[in-house]
């Protein structure tokens, strides 16, 4: 561990932004899987954050485990497809983490002015 490489920064950050953005994508999207929850991450980070399937099926389980969001599978050709939508207190923690990213992103511009 490194603290003067920004690659080490940019994975604590992104793995914050991860559950942030899973939230975000199945509060806009109403639900989605795998696949389409990763390339919709991408699409509303702008690129920068990438989760891969050793980040965002974790993550995934994590909030279901949680309670945050409902699982359905589904059949998918030969294979069973899950999908996944958030419930009500799946709404409500995305509600809590854009209030808190809101709050702390006006911070963080501030105090990085070098």
């Amino acid at each position: 561990m490194d603290f003067t490489e920004e690659k080490y920064w940019r994975g604590l950050i992104n793995q914050g932004l991860i559950r942030f953005y899973l939230l975000k994508v199945l509060y806009q999207d109403k639900e989605g899987y795998g696949y389409k929850i990763v390339t919709r991450v991408e699409e509303l980070s702008d690129g920068l954050c990438r989760p891969t399937e050793s980040t965002i099926y974790p993550a995934l389980e994590q909030l279901s485990r949680g309670g945050y969001v409902d699982v359905n599978r589904i059949s998918a050709g030969k294979k069973i497809r899950k999908i996944y939508s958030l419930n009500e207190k799946g709404r409500s923690a995305f509600r809590a983490a854009a209030k808190a990213y809101g709050e702390i992103i006006p911070v963080l511009r501030r105090s990085i002015m070098l």
